[in-house]
């Protein structure tokens, strides 16, 4: 390696740093790219709803566990943390890419997106969603994957995930995918489940 090129690798090097000493968890994303420790809301694609979560509303069958529906607003409760798995904390300020697997924290109750085998969502029948534990009270039921939507046309080259771009979440266990449909489970809450496949249901968008 030339010096010119030890310098220009230097000066990279210093830049990152920096830009993961600036990095505050909990920021919104500021340049249109999802990291670790960003919070942002999810916005399925098909309905215009939000993935929410209320503290003190449990499924009343089912696991009993906080209930997860979409709802029509932005707001504290609609609020998520990305947060890289459990012993890789060192990822915080990382761009998160298709096939990377992150955590998603509840931020007002501080509760983990979650789901699990063989126990059913109330309407449909399908994968229960719920949220659960929190902090250290983390397990393989907590993990899920950014994947590309099929028949979306991404920019080439480009696998970060953006604001307002679809995409699919997929939980890494059961290898279902994060899904909703108007299929209300209260007045105007409609159902999250875990779904086997992929179609348009299965789109979220972070904004």
């Amino acid at each position: 390696m030339s010096d010119y090129e030890e310098e220009v690798f230097e000066d990279q090097e210093e830049q990152e740093e920096q830009e993961e000493n600036d990095f505050e968890k909990g920021s919104r994303p500021e340049d249109g790219k999802v990291r670790y420790g960003n919070v942002i809301y999810l916005k399925h694609d098909a309905t215009g709803k939000y993935l929410t979560s209320v503290d003190g509303e449990n499924y009343e069958e089912g696991s009993g566990q906080q209930k997860v529906f979409t709802g029509d607003d932005d707001d504290d409760d609609s609020q998520f943390l990305v947060i890289p798995l459990a012993g890789k904390e060192d990822q915080m300020s990382y761009e998160v890419g298709f096939d990377d697997q992150f955590r998603l924290e509840h931020v007002a109750t501080g509760c983990y997106l979650h789901s699990h085998p063989d126990i059913l969502s109330p309407v449909t029948h399908q994968q229960e969603v719920t949220c659960f534990g929190g902090g250290d009270a983390s397990d393989e039921n907590d993990t899920w994957e950014l994947q590309a939507f099929p028949e979306h046309e991404y920019e080439e080259g480009d696998y970060l995930w953006h604001l307002d771009i679809p995409v699919v979440i997929r939980h890494v266990m059961t290898g279902q995918t994060l899904h909703s449909h108007e299929e209300s489970i209260d007045d105007d809450k409609y159902e999250v489940t875990g779904y086997v496949g992929t179609d348009d249901n299965d789109k979220w968008q972070a904004v």
